[in-house]
């Protein structure tokens, strides 16, 4: 797995996910709810483990990837979290193994960008934490809520 983000122009979101789907081995996500590498770390960590297991809801890790990296149960609701939309100029990319990341870049006109997968606190409220669950950690330990939410994926599931 290898993930960076990157940023472009809005554009349509359906042609930008065929052409990854064309390129394979990819998954874009909207960078505004992606807090830090060690989210989809631990989110394709997460998928991973449960395709080998035979406990996954989708049939493609890509898929079950944004399943974990959003904190939903519902595929729908985890697409419509994380999905990339009209409006989306930052992007997470991650490569499952089959794509050149940097080539990918290429393809999609996309900049790398790598600011664009820091946390923030906003960042963290869009992902649906409340303003209690982050002032209830120290400010350097607030990323971590999001592993907290990718982990309770599996006792939702």
């Amino acid at each position: 797995m290898d993930a960076l983000g990157a940023k472009g122009t809005a554009a349509d979101p359906a042609g930008r996910l065929a052409k990854a789907g064309s390129i394979g081995g990819l998954q874009l996500l909207d960078a505004r709810l992606v807090c830090g590498r060690d989210h989809l770390v631990a989110a394709y960590e997460h998928a991973e483990r449960a395709m080998r297991e035979g406990r996954n809801a989708a049939k493609a890790l890509t898929v079950e990837f944004v399943l974990y990296a959003s904190g939903e149960r519902q595929i729908a609701d985890a697409l419509a979290k994380m999905g990339i939309r009209s409006d989306t100029t930052e992007f997470a990319i991650v490569s499952f193994g089959g794509a050149d990341i940097v080539t990918a870049l290429e393809a999609l006109a996309l900049t790398k960008d790598d600011a664009v997968l820091d946390a923030s606190r906003q960042k963290l409220r869009a992902f649906g934490l409340t303003d209690a669950e982050i002032d209830s950690v120290p400010e350097d330990r607030q990323a971590d809520l999001v592993l907290e939410r990718i982990a309770m994926v599996d006792l939702l599931k």
